[in-house]
C-alpha cells in the first residue's frame, strides 16, 4: 500500500509541476547584463528583451551587474533560484575563454548555468591603418616575416577576444609578431590610426566610423562567410588561413536545476524573437546578426569553442591576475 501511495504521489507531483510551469511566466523576468551599462552587450540585449517582453507578455528587468570579466554577473544567476525568473545575458567569452583563463579562481562554473539560446553573432575584423604598407592580409603576413617583431596587435587587454585572434593568427600563420595591451579597444583602435601599432582585431562595428571616414582599412573577417557590413572583405578561410571561423556571440543561459519545461518556453520565445525583424534591424545598427539555437546547440558550440581559445591561451602562455 505504502509503494501504491508514494507512486500516486509522484504523478500528483508530475501533474502539478506541469500545470505550474504551463502558465510561466506569471511575473517580470530578471535579465542580468554581466557588463557595465552604456556597451554593445547592454544595447544589444534591451533590443532582446523589449522582443522577448511582447513574446512572453511579461516584463523583462535588465539588471547590469559588471564587474571581473562577466564574473560577477554570471555567479549572480548561477546561484539564483532556479525557477526561470532569473536569466544571464552572456557572452561568448564568460563561457568559452574565463575558464581557460581564471581555472580555479573563477567564481561560477559553465556546468551551473544552462543554456537556453544563441541570441546574435557577430564577426571580427582586422583593422590596419591606412597608410600601412601592407594593403590586403597576405601582404601583411609577408611583411611580418620579412620584418620579425616588429608587427605589432592592440587590443582590450591579456586575455581578450583581440588577444586571442592575435595570437591565434601568430600561431597559424607562424609569424613573430607583438601584443600591445590596451585598457578598451578604443585607444587601440586611435594607436593603429596614428601608426603607433600595426593592427587591431575587433567587432566590426567598433571601426565603422573611422573606416567610413577613411581612417582605417579592413583586411580580413572571422567568419565562415563575408559579412553584410562589409561584404568587400574576405575571410580569413578565402585568403588560405583556417580555423578563423568561430563566431562571437551573446546567449541566454538560466541557473542549473531550471525546469525543462521552462528552457523549452524561453527557447521557443527566442526562436520567435531572432525572427523579428525589428530585432534584426536593431542588430544590424551594432554589427550583430540575429541568431537562435537548441539548448544541445549552444552546448555543443560551448564545448568547441572552449577546445580552440583553450589551446591558444595555453601555447601563447597567457595568464591574467
Amino acid at each position: 500500500m505504502r509503494l501504491i501511495a508514494h507512486f500516486w504521489f509522484g504523478i500528483l507531483v508530475a501533474i502539478a509541476s506541469s500545470v505550474a510551469y504551463a502558465e510561466y511566466p506569471e511575473k517580470g523576468i530578471r535579465l542580468v547584463v554581466p557588463f557595465a551599462p552604456g556597451g554593445s552587450a547592454t544595447t544589444s540585449a534591451r533590443l532582446f528583451a523589449d522582443e522577448l517582453s511582447k513574446e512572453l507578455n511579461q516584463k523583462i528587468y535588465i539588471e547590469n551587474k559588471g564587474g571581473a570579466s562577466g564574473a560577477i554577473g554570471a555567479s549572480f544567476v548561477a546561484n539564483a533560484n532556479p525557477d526561470g525568473y532569473t536569466l544571464l545575458y552572456s557572452s561568448a567569452g564568460m563561457m568559452t575563454v574565463n575558464p581557460a583563463l581564471f581555472g580555479e579562481k573563477l567564481s561560477y562554473k559553465v556546468s551551473q548555468l544552462t543554456p537556453i539560446s544563441l541570441t546574435s553573432t557577430f564577426a571580427s575584423v582586422l583593422f590596419t591603418d591606412k597608410d600601412f604598407p601592407a594593403k590586403d592580409l597576405n601582404e601583411l603576413l609577408s611583411y611580418a616575416k620579412a620584418n620579425p617583431g616588429t608587427v605589432t596587435f592592440g587590443s582590450a587587454g591579456p586575455g581578450s577576444s583581440g588577444h586571442l585572434w592575435g595570437e591565434l593568427l601568430k600561431n597559424r600563420a607562424n609569424i613573430d609578431i607583438q601584443h600591445v595591451p590596451y585598457k578598451g579597444t578604443a585607444p587601440a583602435l586611435i594607436d593603429v590610426i596614428g601608426g603607433r601599432i600595426t593592427f587591431v582585431v575587433d567587432a566590426a562595428v567598433a571601426g565603422q566610423e573611422q573606416l567610413k571616414a577613411g581612417n582605417l582599412r579592413a583586411l580580413a573577417v572571422t567568419s565562415g562567410k563575408r559579412i553584410n557590413t562589409l561584404p568587400d572583405t574576405p575571410t580569413f578561410a578565402e585568403l588560405g588561413l583556417k580555423g578563423f571561423e568561430p563566431l562571437s556571440w551573446y546567449g541566454v543561459f538560466a541557473p542549473a536545476g531550471t525546469p525543462a519545461e521552462v528552457i523549452e518556453k524561453l527557447n521557443a520565445a527566442v526562436k520567435t524573437v531572432a525572427e523579428s525583424s525589428k530585432y534584426k534591424d536593431g542588430l544590424q545598427t551594432l554589427g550583430m546578426d540575429a541568431a537562435s539555437s537548441t539548448s544541445g546547440e549552444l552546448g555543443e558550440r560551448i564545448a568547441s569553442d572552449s577546445k580552440l581559445w583553450t589551446t591558444v591561451i595555453k601555447t601563447a602562455d597567457i595568464v591574467v591576475q
